[in-house]
């Protein structure tokens, strides 16, 4: 509101100085054309109308100088209203800081007292949340611990019951195991020493038993007459029976029906070293360390060919004349994927033999296939003029011996003389690739 009177008070004085400039401007202009005129009234010959038309004048410019002076002093008392109205507006705003100044105060009281009313009820409801929440945890507490100590009291129970079963399982295995031993012991041959594998099984009168191999006679325990007595009891236990791996270094057992399988793939089986010059029969588990004596091969120990290659290089040299009708070189042994394979090279009747040989069973070796190529002193088939190549799988450690050289690549006399022809020092290289199927 003072700042509305103020605003409209300056208004008014500017409106009211613009006529006052306006009304002296007049002023001034009627007082420059009385002069004129009365320069004007002197070049007149007349001089009596010259003095009425003067003193005419000089009515008309007093009557228009007291008007503007009464407007002037109308204006100035209009001006002075106005400084006392601005006067009452600014005392009316001294006093109303004082007035807001008390209502803050007052709303700020009223504020801070709901403030501390809001403040006391929060504090009551986190008081009453706080012990809702610590006589939940008491009651979970107490809750769990009782459901603790039941469940360790069922565990205890639990643990002493399959302790119970375990020992009584014990029990029964061990009572199990000492009526096979004992039923195993009675049917065992005294004569080869082995339990029989299927019947018949012969007993003599006084009940000792013997196996259809060892038959004879007389009776090997009590020397009685045999006579052809068979035991069906005894054949029975032998089919209900594990029997032991026959191989040597095998600890395993297994029942009849599953027992044949195994010993085909027993990797404690016994097989025939493949150089052509070797009769040794060994335990497949134990060929690597024949071979590695370096006897029947050039390495102590295989040649790992890593994945990312999946190949290797043999070198091989023909000191004496090709007119040698027979030949075997020592064997070059390879792992691949932790498999052992070895090359087994013979000549024979003006043919060379190239064979790689898998230690592992017929059904392993179909899962790889093998390229073999014969060239010159190359480091590289690639590079050779002549090479002669086999693709095909390996074969395996169980085949015969004497097939063995024609189940992979075989060359007669010419062709090795034309790659003889395209190296140097009768030598010829071997390459060799793996690839899983």
């Amino acid at each position: 509101q003072a700042y509305n009177c103020l605003i409209h008070f300056y208004k008014r004085k500017m409106s009211l100085k613009i006529s006052v400039d306006a009304m002296e401007s007049n002023i001034k202009e009627d007082e420059l054309k009385n002069k004129k005129n009365c320069s004007d009234l002197h070049t007149d010959d007349n001089e009596n109308e010259i003095e009425n038309k003067a003193s005419d004048l000089e009515i008309k410019s007093n009557g228009t100088s007291k008007t503007c002076e009464l407007e002037i002093r109308c204006l100035k008392l209009e001006i002075e209203s106005g400084k006392n109205n601005v006067k009452e507006v600014e005392v009316a705003n001294k006093k109303t800081p004082i007035e807001l100044n008390v209502v803050i105060e007052e709303n700020k009281k009223q504020h801070e007292s709901q403030i501390e009313v809001l403040k006391a009820q929060h504090a009551e409801e986190m008081e009453e949340c706080l012990k809702k929440v610590k006589d939940w945890k008491a009651t979970k507490i107490i809750f769990h611990e009782e459901n603790e100590k039941k469940h360790s009291e069922e565990r205890k129970c639990l643990q002493l019951q399959i302790e119970a079963m375990r020992t009584k399982m014990n029990e029964v295995k061990d009572e199990n195991k000492y009526l096979l031993d004992q039923m195993k012991e009675k049917i065992e041959c005294p004569v080869c020493m082995e339990i029989p594998r299927s019947g018949p099984v012969y007993a003599c009168p006084n009940g000792h038993f013997v196996c259809k191999k060892c038959k004879s006679g007389s009776c090997p325990t009590c020397r009685v007459a045999m006579g052809d007595g068979k035991s069906l009891l005894a054949v029975l236990v032998i089919e209900n029976i594990d029997h032991k791996c026959k191989f040597v270094y095998c600890e395993e057992f297994f029942g009849l029906d599953k027992l044949e399988d195994h010993e085909k793939q027993c990797k404690h089986r016994i097989v025939s070293c493949p150089h052509g010059a070797c009769r040794e029969e060994i335990s497949l588990s134990k060929l690597l360390d024949h071979l590695g004596m370096k006897t029947c091969a050039y390495d102590e120990v295989p040649q790992v060919i890593d994945n990312t290659s999946k190949s290797g290089r043999v070198l091989f040299g023909i000191k004496t004349e090709l007119a040698v009708k027979d030949r075997t070189w020592k064997m070059s042994t390879f792992s691949y994927q932790d498999k052992s394979f070895a090359i087994f090279p013979t000549k024979s009747d003006e043919l060379y033999f190239f064979t790689m040989v898998m230690f592992d069973s017929d059904e392993e070796c179909s899962k790889y296939n093998i390229e073999m190529e014969v060239h010159e002193w190359q480091p590289t088939s690639k590079d050779s003029e002549v090479s002669f190549k086999f693709c095909g799988s390996p074969c395996s450690i169980d085949e015969d011996k004497k097939e063995l050289k024609y189940l992979g690549l075989t060359l007669n006399n010419r062709s090795m003389e034309k790659i003889l022809k395209k190296s140097k020092d009768n030598s010829f290289s071997l390459s060799l690739s793996f690839f899983q199927k």
